[in-house]
């Protein structure tokens, strides 16, 4: 079995039902390397500056974020671990909708919802009441260093959880759409 992706519980009102998520699919993708011909081995990409016009070895590199056109904020490797918050062990749900008041677009990574033995209870009630009303639970979650919200639907009987794009990462084309 895969192991999981997060570990924690979901946090409905004053339930909590200790789960685990699990990757519910990945794309599968053939990649193809550069192979020198004369001895088959895979050829590495050297790290290269054009301004210093030489190589530069992994330790002389740092991260930056480009503000604008050439211009960066430069962080080492310890100040942006201090900065990114981990993982939060709480999934708390803040409101349920439709399903259908959700657009398609949105919809980023899905995840198995899998509870552990002590919660299993709390867990097929939140399903059938999830499959009778036909509604998502929508919440937050804070994993891999980054806030989701996420929404958990019934799925063959069990929970199935989304990330969701925000909606600032949904891109607008001015040609789409119009008429």
């Amino acid at each position: 079995m895969p192991s999981s992706v997060w570990k924690g519980s979901i946090v409905l009102s004053l339930i909590s039902i200790p789960v685990q998520l699990y990757a519910a699919a990945r794309s599968e993708r053939t990649y193809l390397h550069q192979i020198h011909k004369k001895c088959n081995s895979r050829v590495r990409q050297p790290l290269f500056c054009p301004t210093c016009d030489c190589f530069v070895e992994r330790e002389e590199i740092i991260k930056g974020y480009e503000f604008d056109e050439g211009q960066y904020v430069l962080m080492e490797d310890k100040e942006i671990k201090k900065l990114a918050a981990g993982s939060s062990r709480m999934l708390e749900i803040l409101t349920f909708t439709k399903l259908s008041e959700i657009d398609p677009i949105f919809f980023d990574s899905s995840y198995f919802c899998i509870a552990d033995d002590s919660g299993k209870k709390a867990y097929q009630s939140l399903v059938k009441v999830l499959e009778g009303t036909k509604t998502v639970g929508i919440g937050k979650l804070l994993m891999h260093q980054r806030d989701y919200t996420v929404f958990l639907r019934a799925y063959e009987h069990s929970l199935l959880l989304h990330t969701m794009y925000f909606s600032n990462e949904i891109w607008h084309l001015p040609q789409f759409g119009h008429h």
